[in-house]
Parts: structure tokens; C-alpha cells; sequence
């Protein structure tokens, strides 16, 4: 697929924005995580619809670095219709989503006179697909909340996250619970038993990880809670790799650690991994031998900034893999 201009513009911008989160992330790796805030919801906009995909990862970020109080979004067309205005000299953020043209017989036709034939015909079509953007500002970069004050309590009620923890002030997830002890996964997890790292073994298609009490490290409270989403995150951070086996999303696996193939496959784990705690309502931390790998994507995303809609693509298929899992099961 051939991008426009403005297209490479939007990618450059999130992988900048990457890279100055993995900057960050370099000043102090220990216990450092991708999203700092958690959230009992996803980003949205002002009509209280979703954002999904790569919009989803790239504006949580985006309101977590730039530390806003909400993750809701709009465009100036949406504030217009309410009667809002952006603030002076704030600036926008892209987002991005496919869209297709259809052909027949080497002629254009519209999205209703496509979806208006039998689908034969449609089958029939020539489709070629294309990458739109458009800019969206956060709910603080308007006057919003003064126009309409009484809608941010209804805001934070929709991102109110409860607190869940098991009996020794771990962070529990039920959902996570029940698909381990129901081994609802694609492969299974070994989980039950002692063991001193987490892996995924390609060769016989199976998942391992330490017992969750061994991630009881800390002292404190809150850190204890933490060692709970630790837990969770490592095993979703091996359920990861496990979607890219052949017979599922077929990515290319690195042969040794250190290499640059494994180095793409262990970025796309720990994305995907964010993104899944993310939505899920808890953080997840960086791996520390992966902290070994920053300043090797940081030089990739600089040299390659296009790469960034190809990870988060490969991110985006296996988290929803992942999702729908966890949550329909």
C-alpha cells in the first residue's frame, strides 16, 4: 500500500510520540510502565463512542504523557456542533482508519451501490484500500467543561475503575482467573507450579510462567498491588508471542535473543501486553531484559518511522485475539 504524504506526516508524529515514551522509559526502567494511569474504560470521544485499534493505543498515550484528567477526544467539527471552541494554540493529534474504494468492471462505484449487491457480485469488485486521518484535541484543549461543567462528573463515572485485589492485596482479574483455570487459551499455560521465568516454547506450543504467589516481592500496600498486575501482564506478555505462531497470526520469529526479528517480536509483545492491561484496567510494567532492546527500536522508529503501522498493526490482531478471548470466554 503507497501512502500519502499526509499519511507518513501521521505516522512520523506516532512514532515520535513512541519514541519519546521509550526515552522516558530509559531513565529509569525498574517497575517504569507504558500507560502510568489506569482506566476502567477506553479513550472516547464527546458523543461517549470508542476509539479502537491503534487510535486507541496512540490516544491513551497521548493523555497520559500529556497528563490530562480525561482520555476523551474531539474533533473541531464535533466541538462546533456543541457550541464549543478549541483554546488558542493548542494542538491536535491524528488519528487514523481504513477506507476502502470500490470498482467494478475497472469503474468506480459508491459504499451503497456495494453493499446494495449480492455477494457474488461484490466478490467480483475490485477493492483498494487506503489509510484516512484525521485531528482530534483532548476535552481539556476546549472550553468544554465551562459550557457544559455538569458533564464531568458523568466523564469520570464512565473511567471510574474499581479496585480488585485477592486475599493477600494482589490485584486479581476474574476474567484472566477463569480462562487459567478453565485453560480457555489457544495453548496451554502452565501456571500451578513453581518455575523461575515466564516463556512461551514455540516447539511444543505451550505457555509457562512462575506461580502468581512467587510475584509477591514488595512490602507496601500499593506495591503489593502491583506485584498482582505483574502477574497478569507477564502472562499476557507470553500469551502474546503465542498468537504469532504459524497457525494463527504467522509473525516471524527472532532464532537467539538479541537479534533483530526477535527484537520486533518482543516489541509487538510488549505493546500488545500494554495495550491488553490497558484495557483490562491495569498497567503493565517493562520487562527488564527488554529494556535492553529501547535504545534498538528507539533507532528503528528514527530511520523508519512507516514501521510504526506495521507493528501496531501486528499489536492490534493479537490483542483483539487476546480480548476476545479473555472477555467472551
Amino acid at each position: 500500500m503507497k501512502l500519502t504524504t499526509r499519511n507518513e506526516k501521521v505516522l512520523t508524529e506516532f512514532a515520535n510520540m513512541m519514541i519519546q515514551k521509550m526515552e522516558e522509559m530509559k531513565e529509569k526502567p525498574w517497575r517504569k510502565k507504558w500507560f502510568n494511569v489506569t482506566l476502567g474504560n477506553t479513550p472516547m470521544n464527546i458523543s461517549g463512542s470508542n476509539y479502537h485499534g491503534i487510535n486507541n493505543m496512540m490516544l491513551a498515550m497521548h493523555y497520559e504523557m500529556n497528563e490530562y484528567e480525561l482520555p476523551v477526544y474531539c474533533t473541531l467539527k464535533q466541538a462546533n456542533k456543541v457550541g464549543v471552541h478549541i483554546n488558542k494554540g493548542e494542538k491536535s493529534i491524528p488519528i487514523i482508519f481504513w477506507d476502502c474504494n470500490f470498482y467494478k468492471d475497472g469503474k468506480r462505484i459508491t459504499n451503497v451501490e456495494y453493499k446494495d449487491m449480492l455477494r457474488n457480485e461484490q466478490d467480483n469488485c475490485a477493492k483498494i484500500w487506503f489509510l484516512k486521518n484525521y485531528q482530534v484535541f483532548n476535552i481539556e484543549q476546549t472550553n468544554y467543561f465551562e459550557k457544559f461543567p455538569e458533564k464531568k462528573l458523568t466523564f469520570k463515572k464512565l473511567f471510574y475503575k474499581q479496585i480488585s485485589s485477592d486475599a493477600t492485596g494482589m490485584y486479581s482479574n476474574k476474567a484472566i482467573d477463569y480462562m487459567l483455570k478453565e485453560q480457555k487459551w489457544l495453548c496451554p499455560i502452565v501456571y500451578t507450579t513453581p518455575h523461575d521465568k515466564a516463556f512461551y516454547d514455540l516447539k511444543s506450543d505451550r505457555i509457562v510462567i512462575p506461580m502468581k504467589e512467587q510475584f509477591k516481592i514488595s512490602s507496601t500496600k500499593d506495591e503489593i498491588y502491583q506485584d498482582g498486575e505483574n502477574f497478569y501482564a507477564t502472562l499476557i506478555h507470553e500469551m502474546m508471542h503465542s498468537t504469532g505462531k504459524q497457525d494463527r497470526l504467522n509473525r516471524t520469529f527472532g532464532k537467539k535473543f538479541g537479534d533483530k526479528q526477535y527484537a520486533v517480536e518482543e516489541i509487538i509483545a510488549e505493546l500488545g501486553s500494554a495495550r491488553v492491561a490497558q484495557m483490562l484496567g491495569f498497567s503493565k510494567s517493562l520487562i527488564d531484559e527488554n529494556a535492553t532492546y529501547l535504545d534498538s527500536w528507539i533507532k528503528c522508529l528514527k530511520e523508519q518511522p512507516n514501521f510504526i503501522l506495521k507493528i501496531l498493526m501486528d499489536v492490534e490482531k493479537a490483542s483483539k485475539m487476546i480480548l476476545d478471548k479473555i472477555v467472551t470466554d
